[in-house]
């Protein structure tokens, strides 16, 4: 499966790819999504990369001290 879904229809579509054991491409992940180290997302594949660690590295480089993040979680 291929494609963007909304949130509430997730957790549907997710349980199909594992049921079926078939890919499911998305973009994104809802926030409620169990993180993938807990083994369960096995057929889920997100495109978007994680940026967090591009944010702490930013914040690392520079020296920051303090950092306004304001971050909006429904593209």
């Amino acid at each position: 499966m291929l494609g963007a879904v909304a949130p509430d229809s997730f957790d549907t579509l997710h349980s199909y790819a594992n049921t079926f054991q078939m890919p499911f491409v998305t973009p994104w992940f809802p926030e409620k999504v169990i993180p993938p180290s807990s083994g369960l997302n096995d057929y889920a594949v997100s495109l978007r990369p994680d940026y967090h660690r591009a944010v702490i590295a930013t914040i690392t480089h520079y020296g920051w001290k303090s950092v306004i993040y304001i971050y909006d979680s429904h593209d």
